[in-house]
Formats: C-alpha cells, sequence, structure tokens
C-alpha cells in the first residue's frame, strides 16, 4: 500500500512539472515576423555564407585583365581554418557577389570536389575528382596555379603534388606546361599578381 501511495506521489509530481513547463510558455495569438538577423541565421542554417572576405587566410582568383593582356592571380581574403583542406574547399567555392561584381573568377571547374590534401613535409597532396579532367590549355594552367599559390601561402609549404582520383598523372596530357611532379610558385611565373609595391625608380643624375 505504501509503495503504491508513492507511485502515485511520483506521478502526480511529474503532471505538476510538465503542466508549469506547459504554462511557462508563450503561445502568440497571431504569427510573428521573424528578426532580420534571425531570418538571416536561418538561411544560412547557422553556417557563414561561403566566400566571405574576411579572415587572414588568402585564396587565389582570376583577376580582370583587359584585352590581350595575361591573365592574372589576385588573392582574396578567407575566413577559413588555415589548414589545407579548409584553405581548398575556400578556393573551390569561387568569388563572391562582390568579387564577381569586380571581375574576379575562377577556372576552377565547377562541381571540382576535394578528396583529400594532406602534409607530407614541406608539400602538400591534393587529391581532386574528375571534373579537373574538364577544363584543358590555359585554363588548366589558371586552374592549377590557383591551387598551388592558395596552398602555398600557408606557413611552411612550398609545394603542392595533384592529383585527379589518386592518378599523379592524369594532368600530364592536358596542357603544354608540365603539371606532373610537385609545383611551385615558380612554376608559374608571371601568373601570380605581386602585392608589393612598385620599386621606385633611380634618381636621375
Amino acid at each position: 500500500m505504501t509503495r503504491r501511495l508513492g507511485v502515485l506521489r511520483l506521478a502526480g509530481a511529474v503532471v505538476v512539472a510538465l503542466t508549469a513547463v506547459g504554462c511557462s510558455i508563450r503561445v502568440d495569438d497571431e504569427p510573428r515576423d521573424i528578426a532580420e538577423e534571425n531570418r538571416r541565421e536561418l538561411e544560412r542554417g547557422g553556417q557563414e555564407e561561403p566566400g566571405t572576405a574576411t579572415g587572414a587566410t588568402r585564396v587565389f582568383l582570376v583577376a580582370p585583365s583587359e584585352a590581350n593582356d595575361r591573365q592574372v592571380l589576385r588573392s582574396v581574403l578567407r575566413d577559413s581554418a588555415g589548414d589545407a583542406p579548409a584553405v581548398t574547399e575556400e578556393l573551390l567555392r569561387g568569388p563572391n557577389d562582390a568579387e564577381v561584381g569586380a571581375g574576379l573568377r575562377t577556372e576552377v571547374p565547377p562541381g571540382l570536389r576535394l578528396l583529400s590534401a594532406s602534409r607530407l613535409g614541406d608539400t602538400v597532396v591534393v587529391n581532386v575528382s574528375d571534373e579537373m579532367l574538364d577544363v584543358s590549355g590555359d585554363a588548366l594552367i589558371l586552374a592549377v596555379a590557383q591551387i598551388v599559390a592558395t596552398l602555398t601561402q600557408l606557413d611552411g609549404v612550398k609545394a603542392v603534388r595533384l592529383t585527379v582520383e589518386g592518378d599523379p598523372d592524369a594532368l600530364t596530357g592536358g596542357s603544354a606546361t608540365p603539371l606532373d611532379g610537385p609545383l611551385t610558385v615558380y612554376d608559374f611565373a608571371g601568373l601570380i599578381e605581386s602585392s608589393q609595391p612598385a620599386v621606385p625608380g633611380l634618381p636621375s643624375r
């Protein structure tokens, strides 16, 4: 009998607690607008928009050029963890709306996926999906240069080895420039826009 009374008392306490919680939730009589900042958060799903030009990490995009000018790469800021996989993913997202409006673009093919990016000493081995084979010629050189320039600006990284679906020789026939083996920024001399100010000329005598 005593045990039964104890069970009944416990059940009653649970009912009272649930009733109190239910009463503490306020139900509006009519729909309310969601605050603007909360609406943006819901639209992003809690994630920062891809390609936000903030942070200290840089990725390289193709800069606008005048007719007959050689294409060059220009660095833009990204808010990234700063490791090889995170920075590569930022590059694959491409330019944001403001950068597109400024004429920046990417030659990295649409749909390209990063399969892995790992450090081996001062070299990053990047394995990407076979969408990389959709580009050739100058576009392929620029796309590879974007990857190499982006990763070699990380501390301690001097070279990048690019593979496609694990094949290190997949890109050998897509360009006149050898793209197998470790690549450095010096393999793309003249393609990367300098961020240094112009050196002043010597005064005339």
